[in-house]
C-alpha cells in the first residue's frame, strides 16, 4: 500500500509538470483566415513556445477591431495584428513603418533580424505589454485609379484612404495637399469599390483576395515607389509567462525572417508587372525630400521613436550611402 501511495505520488508530481505550462489565448488577425499565412505562422509559433514553457492558442479573426476590441478588453493574452495596430502598444516596434524609412526588404530583413538582440531588449517591452514576435507583411504602395500620377503636384486634391490608427497619414496626406478620408483594414476595400478614394496605400498581399485591379479600373496602377514597410507584431499583455519567454520568442523570430520574406515575395509576385508604373527620377527626388521632412517631424512630435529610425537608417546608408539621409 505505501508502494502505491509512493507511485500514485510520483505520478502526480509528473502530472503537475506537464500541465504546469502558461496557457495564453492570442487574437490572430489574418485577412485569408483560418488558413492564412499569418495563422501558419501562429501555429508554428505555438510549438515552439512549448519549448519555452508557455503553451499557446492562436485564434483567427477576419476583423482587426473586433480582435483588438477582445485583446484590450483582456479576452485574449496576446494579439497578432499590423505595425499601425499594434503601434500603441509599443511605439519603437511601431516605427518600423515610418513613412519611407525602409524601401526595400534587403533592409527589412537586417531590421528584423537585429531585433533579437538582447541588447534591444528593453525597446521591445514595457510595463504593460511586450513585442515577442514580428513577420514581414510587405511593403506599401499607392495604388492609384489613374497611372499618369507620378508628380506631387498632380496628388494635390486627390482623395486618399488612410489609417485613423497611424496620424503621419493624415498629416503626410495634408503636407502634399490630398483630401484624406479615413478607413480600416476591414472597410478599405469596400471604400474603394465604391469610389471613395482616387488613390490607397496598401501593401501587394491585397492585390489577389481584394481584386485590386477591378477596383481601380483600365486607367489605374500601383506607383513603383514604396511608401512603408508593414510587420505583423506579436503583442503580449505583461502576465505570468517565464521572464525569458520574450528574448527567445524574439530571437526565434528573427532567425525565421529569411523564410518568412519568401512569403512576402510569393505575395507580391501575384501582381502583374503591367500594373506596376515608374515615377521619374525627379519626381522620385521629390518624394524622398518629403518623406525625409516628415520622419524628422515625426520624431520631433514623438510619434516615431528616435531609436529605430536611427537604427533603420544605420542598416540602411550601409546599403545605400547615396541616400538623401546618409549625405553629410
Amino acid at each position: 500500500m505505501r508502494g502505491y501511495t509512493w507511485l500514485c505520488a510520483s505520478l502526480l508530481g509528473c502530472m503537475s509538470s506537464w500541465t504546469s505550462a502558461t496557457e495564453m489565448n492570442i487574437c490572430v488577425y489574418d485577412i485569408m483566415g483560418a488558413n492564412g499565412d499569418i495563422m501558419a505562422v501562429a501555429k508554428d509559433y505555438a510549438l515552439a513556445a512549448k519549448n519555452w514553457g508557455v503553451d499557446i492558442q492562436p485564434n483567427v479573426y477576419m476583423n482587426l477591431e473586433k480582435a483588438q476590441s477582445d485583446f484590450d478588453q483582456k479576452k485574449c493574452n496576446g494579439l497578432v495584428a499590423d505595425n499601425y495596430a499594434t503601434k500603441k502598444y509599443n511605439n519603437f516596434m511601431g516605427t518600423v513603418g515610418a513613412v519611407g524609412a525602409i524601401s526595400n526588404y534587403n533592409v527589412a530583413q537586417k531590421v528584423l533580424s537585429a531585433l533579437g538582440s538582447a541588447k534591444l531588449a528593453s525597446k521591445l517591452k514595457n510595463k504593460d505589454y511586450e513585442v515577442v514576435g514580428y513577420m514581414p507583411f510587405g511593403l506599401g504602395y499607392f495604388m492609384t485609379t489613374d497611372k499618369t500620377w507620378t508628380s506631387l503636384p498632380q496628388l494635390q486634391g486627390k482623395r486618399v484612404g488612410i489609417l485613423a490608427s497611424d496620424p503621419s497619414q493624415k498629416r503626410m496626406a495634408q503636407k502634399v495637399g490630398m483630401v484624406p478620408v479615413y478607413m480600416t483594414f476591414d472597410n478599405a476595400a469596400s471604400k474603394a469599390r465604391n469610389g471613395d478614394f482616387d488613390i490607397v496605400p496598401a501593401p501587394l498581399i491585397v492585390y489577389q483576395p481584394f481584386e485590386i485591379e477591378k477596383i481601380l479600373g483600365a486607367k489605374g496602377g500601383i506607383v513603383n515607389y514604396p511608401l512603408a514597410f508593414m510587420t505583423m507584431n506579436f503583442i503580449l499583455a505583461k502576465g505570468d509567462y517565464p521572464a525569458d519567454f520574450g528574448q527567445k520568442s524574439r530571437q526565434w523570430f528573427s532567425k525565421q525572417s529569411t523564410q518568412y520574406m519568401k512569403t512576402v515575395y510569393r505575395w507580391d509576385s501575384t501582381v502583374p508587372k503591367r500594373m506596376m508604373y515608374e515615377v521619374p527620377e525627379n519626381d522620385r527626388s521629390g518624394y524622398d525630400s518629403l518623406l525625409s521632412q516628415m520622419r524628422k517631424e515625426f520624431v520631433d512630435n514623438k510619434t516615431y521613436d528616435s531609436s529605430m529610425i536611427v537604427l533603420i537608417r544605420h542598416l540602411r546608408c550601409a546599403q545605400d550611402p547615396k541616400f538623401i539621409e546618409c549625405k553629410k
